[in-house]
């Protein structure tokens, strides 16, 4: 069939995407089975670039088309290709399509945000955080990821600086408490000792630098609905520290990391890291989370809604805050801080 995958970004990202890359690598999972694809997004966007081989490209069997900057405003009918069978897009949206369709929703929402019966959420925490039934896990490409099995003397942060729940300050006063080096990717800041900011770098330098790390440290102060950054890290056989929140106990398996509730359980981290193998954490990328699982669960959610019309639930917003575990330092200036805003 002919899928519309529909995102309002320039394709593909430079430095920092998620749902970009998300998008990216549907497009060419979804080729590789045969379907055409036309990929629906913001003028500047390169079919070349997004395909596999340039011969889908030439072909026409992968195709941008550029959305109009008002289109959510108008109906479906103005900005949509004629020619798809299917649309799934991933992000909300407001008018129904006249065509078999399927919402995936990639962030936490609000109270006030309605949700179409076809829609899906990323993990399981996501959907029960929507009243919903229906998810689907990110995946990445475990070939686009260089996989190293000796690691260098560092540790890494990947995400963005400049969002406080990613949390850089507790990864920042982590390595500073055991002495350790840590390269911060996501953005500038000031380096100095063993912290190193790498600012937003490219893909080839984001590869190396994970592949060489003993962990990547992800102390997420946010209920994610299923985090990138893991996942790329693993795809190189590099374990993830992270929180308890939203995804994570679900991505960071048995084996491929530690999940940690407080701030002398991050400090106890590299001790535990120690009978990690990095072979164990490629092998839950390539079981659970690659592009190709991630397709193939796409594929079964629009085969459901083709035969049955819709998905046999009714999202909704339904998240309780306090579910949350704050971690970091207990500094009484933290607490003081935490005690005041209800922030860190």
């Amino acid at each position: 069939m002919r899928i519309g995958l529909l995102h309002e970004s320039v394709l593909p990202p430079r430095t920092y995407g998620g749902i970009e890359r998300i998008m990216v690598a549907l497009a060419r999972a979804y080729r590789r089975r045969g379907h055409d694809v036309v990929v629906l997004c913001k003028p500047g966007s390169r079919a070349e670039a997004i395909a596999e081989n340039a011969e889908d490209v030439a072909s026409g069997r992968l195709r941008v088309h550029e959305l109009p900057a008002d289109f959510l405003a108008r109906s479906p009918e103005q900005w949509l290709p004629r020619d798809l069978d299917f649309l799934h897009s991933h992000q909300p949206l407001p008018l129904r399509p006249p065509l078999p369709f399927l919402v995936t929703i990639h962030g936490n929402g609000q109270p006030s945000e309605k949700y179409w019966r076809n829609t899906n959420f990323l993990s399981e925490s996501h959907a029960r955080n929507h009243h919903a039934k229906y998810f689907v896990y990110n995946g990445v490409d475990p070939a686009r990821y260089s996989f190293r099995r000796d690691k260098d003397d560092y540790y890494v942060f990947l995400a963005r600086t400049t969002w406080r729940v990613k949390n850089v300050k507790t990864a920042i006063a982590w390595a500073q408490d055991l002495g350790v080096r840590l390269e911060i990717m996501g953005g500038a800041g000031l380096s100095r000792g063993g912290i190193r900011y790498a600012g937003l770098v490219d893909e080839p330098t984001k590869v190396k630098l994970l592949a060489g790390a003993r962990a990547l440290i992800y102390p997420t102060n946010w209920d994610e609905p299923c985090a990138g950054a893991p996942l790329e890290a693993l795809a190189c056989g590099t374990p993830v520290v992270t929180t308890a929140n939203g995804c994570m106990p679900e991505l960071v398996r048995a084996g491929t990391g530690v999940v940690c509730r407080d701030y002398d359980e991050l400090l106890a981290a590299p001790k535990v890291l120690e009978s990690i193998k990095p072979e164990a954490c490629r092998n839950a990328v390539e079981t659970f989370f690659s592009d190709e699982r991630m397709a193939d669960d796409y594929l079964a959610l629009m085969t459901r809604i083709l035969k049955e019309g819709e998905l046999d639930h009714e999202p909704r917003y339904n998240f309780d805050s306090s579910s949350v575990q704050l971690l970091y330092k207990p500094t009484i200036l933290n607490r003081i801080r935490l005690a005041v805003t209800g922030k860190i």
